[in-house]
């Protein structure tokens, strides 16, 4: 059983249903609430994505995601004497806005239909929506938001945030590994997967066979940067051997790292190695972009509009940046720096 919801799954008084959620009578009702928030459309569209690749039936609606679990049932009616089939249905909302809730209904069987003759209808429904709600957090980008938030909040190293996340979703696909999967899954393009397997580590080699799941390819020289005065450094390359950086980002680089060049009159402080290692960008607004995951909290946060998406194909942490571009217009709130999960971002203030 999913240990999200072993202990969270109760009948639920009108008076007190939350957020506009009024079961109907009798009806069993399970609700989860994650410290995650979820209000950009693009990486809403990607969880539908991600959710749809697994075989669930979506809807979208206002601030809600309707998954949806088809099965049929089967069994013998005495009374007809015949093998009856009917087809349920268990559905999860998710809730989005600041803070994502995760809530399912068990409705009785008699709004099917009348199928007396089907046995533990709401065990089985309820085991279902746990199932959905698993795969929720394991397979789409709400479990990476998990991970950043269990780092800065329950300071959590990333190996430990992982191993919660995959300790509390039991009932999950595990087609995807936390450990290598730190690309983004919402977005227009595909992320490889890396190993994260390291020298020294056991089960590790300095050349380790990748499957077609964590083969990382380099980007086509098609989408190189042409270069010029203000634009030195180039997003394609030869360096897909690297692993995603934990965070914090370092903020004393400027006296330990050496300026590898500039992007679009940004300064970059190297090592720089693309795809997979990209440095720190920025001088007054830096981020460390081994460490970006990109969750987007700090383009939301930002009150003048520095940031702007970057892609970055074939990076192990995430396939796009938030790139600094009006760098010029920070007016040292600090609000993208205190909101980033992983701690990738240091504003110096002039």
């Amino acid at each position: 059983m999913s240990f999200l919801l072993s202990d969270k799954v109760w009948v639920m008084l009108s008076e007190v249903a939350k957020r506009g959620i009024y079961p109907t009578h009798g009806a069993k009702l399970g609700i989860f609430r994650l410290p995650v928030e979820l209000v950009n459309q693009s990486e809403i569209t990607g969880i539908v994505n991600e959710l749809k690749k697994l075989g669930y039936s979506l809807d979208t609606f206002a601030d809600r995601i309707f998954v949806t679990k088809k099965w049929v049932e089967k069994g013998y009616d005495f009374y007809s004497g015949k093998e009856e089939s009917a087809e349920l249905d268990i559905t999860v909302e998710i809730v989005t806005g600041e803070v994502l809730d995760l809530i399912y209904q068990i409705k009785p069987i008699e709004h099917f239909g009348d199928y007396y003759w089907i046995k533990n209808y709401r065990h089985t429904a309820d085991r279902h929506a746990k199932i959905i709600i698993d795969n929720i957090i394991r397979n789409t980008k709400i479990g990476q938001k998990l991970i950043g938030y269990y780092q800065k909040i329950h300071k959590l190293s990333q190996e430990d945030a992982i191993k919660k996340i995959e300790q509390i979703t039991p009932l999950a696909d595990l087609s995807k590994d936390l450990k290598s999967d730190q690309k983004v899954l919402s977005g227009p393009t595909a992320s490889a997967e890396v190993a994260t397997a390291k020298p020294g580590v056991e089960g590790s080699s300095d050349s380790i066979a990748q499957s077609p799941s964590t083969a990382v390819s380099t980007p086509p020289a098609a989408t190189a940067v042409p270069l010029s005065e203000d634009t030195t450094l180039q997003l394609t390359g030869t360096g897909t051997d690297h692993v995603a950086a934990e965070g914090p980002i370092d903020t004393g680089f400027k006296s330990k790292r050496q300026p590898a060049g500039k992007f679009k009159g940004i300064q970059v402080w190297g090592p720089y190695d693309p795809p997979g290692q990209l440095g720190i960008w920025g001088t007054d607004v830096c981020v460390d972009f081994d460490i970006c995951i990109s969750d987007g909290a700090c383009i939301d946060a930002c009150p003048v509009n520095v940031y702007e998406w970057l892609e970055t194909p074939g990076h192990p942490a995430s396939e796009r940046k938030p790139f600094m571009i009006r760098e010029k217009d920070c007016i040292f709130c600090l609000a993208c720096e205190n909101v980033c999960p992983p701690q990738a971002i240091k504003i110096f203030k002039k």
